[in-house]
């Protein structure tokens, strides 16, 4: 259980809910979100039909003006064999409890509140949470998470439409400057966010919630593990890559729903920097190939574009997420050195991590560690589950049940520390530790481009989408301090134009 603070709950939370954040450099969540009363979530959106409440009653209880009954028992409720006998009524009664049982299913699903099936199936724990649902599940997760701190977490994002222009002194300079713009220039679509005790068990599904938190009191109901959260994106507005957008329809993601229903970025940002999961040491995250994974939750807490440096985003990354496993980092260095916590491999481990090879993928390494997936890949809440339970596996099985948090905790693949060190960006062929010039990747589908524009006198490659004819320049152009990022071209494809959709709403 995490250390005992007032991180959850509590007026700490409404007055202050991140103090220690308040800087000069850090503005206040309280002006920039809506709506300002986020401090302070409200109850659910209901809490179930029952016969205690109030508000229902007994529709079939007598009343003062009905005398008599509907059969030989005379009296509503005294006997007999009619309508009005106590037996009839307790049928009537136990009628009513069944429909408003189907009238709370029946709101569930109308507020996006899919995949809460019976107890025992892993993916009805996978909860979905719309914009109507937002505030009551994100007041529920909080209860959770003060039992189960561990948190695995992935993002669905809409790929890669833009790449920087001009001189890098480094690849790792490269590769930030193209996941700040794109990641300023796109939006979020989905997050995963799955919970775990500090040894590796999720939620039982049994779990009690406090009495305003009854939602998932139903035996028929289960506590979910998993949270989905669907953000606004409308496909005829919003800029995207027309390969990533293919590959979340063929994945099931609803756009038409995400366009109607989804959450605004800003109302999301207000609850999760207040909610107790964010700014606390005690708080692990667990991640895979987070880089744009992580981009995209700073720019959900950060009213701002991401800085232009990549320290300055790190300084601010600590700040929001302190304690941050990335498993790539992890088994990418176990390979590297063929040791973990600076102890030689087992057996096992380097046996494993051999028949790995050169694979890279989430799923590879989970399929290796016989870790099954539950529900659709590239769906965030699959995807965020799949990544915790690939981690437990991955200390488990590779690090021998230790991990040493010196060595590994804040390292985040695809950042300057979180790979090995970075040559000359003109030149240079390997930024990584793969043979390969360290590309972003949509939950382990890496996309690597292998035409000649892009290899050309080896400079660093731009993630493919596919090439297209010219495409016109976002209005938008960021370029760092020293003017040795150029303007924003869009694509992603041969070279500097690529395949995208639309532009953005700002």
């Amino acid at each position: 259980m995490a250390p005992n603070n007032p991180r959850f709950g509590g007026p700490t939370l409404s007055s202050t809910p991140f103090a220690q954040l308040q800087q000069s450099a850090f503005p206040s969540h309280a002006s920039q979100h809506q709506p300002s009363n986020s401090g302070s979530l409200p109850p659910p959106l209901h809490h179930g039909f029952s016969q205690s409440s109030p508000s229902l009653g007994n529709p079939f209880a007598p009343t003062n003006g009905l005398a008599g009954g509907f059969g030989p028992g005379g009296a509503l409720g005294t006997g007999g064999t009619g309508l009005g006998s106590r037996e009839a009524m307790l049928r009537f009664q136990n009628g009513a409890e069944m429909e408003a049982n189907q009238r709370q299913a029946q709101m569930r699903r109308a507020s996006g509140g899919g995949g809460m099936g019976s107890k025992g199936s892993a993916k009805s724990r996978i909860r979905d949470v719309w914009r109507s649902n937002l505030q009551s599940e994100m007041k529920i997760l909080r209860e959770v998470a003060e039992h189960y701190p561990y948190i695995s977490m992935d993002t669905e994002f809409p790929g890669i439409v833009a790449r920087p222009m001009g001189a890098f002194t480094t690849t790792a300079d490269y590769h930030y400057q193209v996941l700040r713009c794109n990641v300023d220039l796109l939006k979020v679509i989905q997050l995963g966010i799955t919970l775990f005790d500090e040894n590796g068990n999720v939620p039982d599904p049994d779990f009690q919630l406090s009495k305003s938190n009854s939602s998932y009191q139903n035996p028929a109901m289960s506590c979910p593990h998993t949270w989905q959260f669907n953000f606004e994106f409308d496909l005829q507005d919003d800029m995207a890559a027309e390969e990533s957008i293919e590959m979340l329809q063929k994945a099931g993601l609803d756009f038409a729903a995400h366009a109607e229903r989804g959450i605004n970025a800003r109302d999301f940002g207000a609850v999760l920097i207040s909610s107790g999961l964010v700014g606390f040491d005690e708080v692990r995250w667990m991640s895979f190939h987070s880089a744009y994974d992580f981009g995209y939750l700073v720019k959900l807490l950060w009213p701002k574009p991401l800085p232009e440096e990549e320290n300055e985003f790190r300084e601010l990354l600590k700040k929001f997420f302190p304690s941050i496993y990335d498993i790539k980092f992890m088994v990418k260095s176990a390979t590297r050195s063929e040791t973990v916590n600076k102890k030689p491999l087992s057996a096992q481990a380097a046996a494993l991590l051999k028949s790995l090879g050169i694979k890279s993928g989430l799923q590879d390494l989970g399929e290796e560690l016989g870790v099954k997936r539950v529900g659709t890949a590239h769906t965030a809440g699959s995807d965020s589950f799949l990544t915790g339970r690939v981690f437990w596996e991955v200390k488990k099985q590779i690090f021998g049940g230790e991990i040493d948090e010196t060595l590994y905790l804040g390292n985040v693949w695809g950042l300057n520390n979180g790979t090995s060190p970075m040559a000359p960006a003109h030149g240079a062929q390997d930024s990584g530790t793969d043979g390969h010039l360290t590309t972003p990747n949509l939950n382990g589908a890496t996309i690597y481009n292998n035409s000649s524009a892009n290899t050309n006198q080896g400079t660093p490659g731009t993630p493919a989408n596919s090439h297209t004819g010219l495409a016109s320049t976002p209005v938008q152009q960021v370029g760092n301090n020293g003017g040795v990022v150029g303007s924003l071209t869009p694509g992603g494809g041969g070279g500097v134009f690529g395949a995208f959709r639309g532009f953005g709403r700002g």
